[in-house]
């Protein structure tokens, strides 16, 4: 992360519209890197990923996981819900799938968390707009796989939850699964597990932010997390009981809410 804030060599002009101008985030091995962009056609700042497949250019795995990657993001442009951070592009240079996103100004949820936990009703306020988009991501063929506090955005100066990296951020083969509080079980053996993964993933997401932060509501979203947290996907909880339980218990969310600065991250 030491990078971050260096310039483009150049300042690219990607696919003949996105200009480059800065690195503002570099994910983990495998993930790629985030530039902020200015698209001249709108004359509005974008998000724009590089993907960072393995191997030589020239290698036959190489070219195979790009075209993935490719058809991956393509996909992914088709999740629409407000909480789903909006694909505008995906533009082959080099002979990868530079993906160009929404630039979302606000905070990630990981960094609202090294501050103290949240109480239960905000979390579950997060938790419900994550599983929003998690839901429009499964109905059109999408496990996210990597659902964590740092892929959650808080954007600044509204209620937005914004999820980021659906199908764009996951390089078979350089992940280690083990590695992670937020991966679930299964995908340790499974590299193609489902949709219950992504809801095991939001209940270690929610424990996470609710981590020694006793209120009223407690009761209510422990067993919750319990259940999401089963060993095994068909002891899981469905997604409507998961937003039935989370949309009760965040009513009360605006009494409770941080007050977020508006420090410029992305996807």
């Amino acid at each position: 992360m030491s990078e971050d804030g260096e310039h483009a060599p150049d300042a690219l002009l990607l696919g003949g519209r996105y200009r480059l101008i800065e690195r503002i985030g570099t994910g983990a091995t495998g993930t790629g890197t985030v530039w902020r962009a200015l698209d001249e056609s709108t004359r509005r700042y974008v998000a724009v990923k590089r993907p960072l497949p393995p191997g030589d250019p020239e290698d036959e795995e190489h070219r195979r996981t790009a075209h993935r990657l490719h058809r991956e993001a393509r996909t992914a442009a088709r999740v629409d819900h407000p909480a789903a951070v909006r694909i505008h592009d995906v533009v082959l240079e080099g002979g990868l799938p530079w993906i160009v996103m929404e630039f979302v100004l606000g905070e990630s949820l990981h960094a609202v968390l090294e501050r103290g936990p949240l109480p239960a009703p905000e979390a579950a306020r997060i938790g419900l707009a994550v599983l929003g988009a998690l839901r429009a991501a499964h109905a059109v063929g999408i496990v996210h796989r990597d659902v964590k506090p740092a892929n959650v955005l808080l954007e600044s100066g509204t209620d937005r939850v914004v999820v980021t990296d659906f199908g764009t951020g996951h390089v078979h083969g350089l992940d280690s699964p083990a590695d992670t509080p937020f991966v679930a079980p299964e995908r340790r053996t499974e590299p193609g597990a489902g949709p219950a993964s992504d809801l095991w993933s939001l209940g270690a997401l929610l424990r996470a932010a609710t981590k020694d932060e006793p209120d009223e509501h407690s009761a209510a979203l422990g067993p919750l997390l319990a259940r999401l947290l089963a060993p095994e996907p068909a002891e899981r909880p469905e997604a409507e009981e998961v937003t039935a339980v989370l949309g009760a218990i965040a009513e009360d969310a605006g009494k409770s809410r941080p007050v977020l600065t508006a420090t410029p991250t992305t996807p």
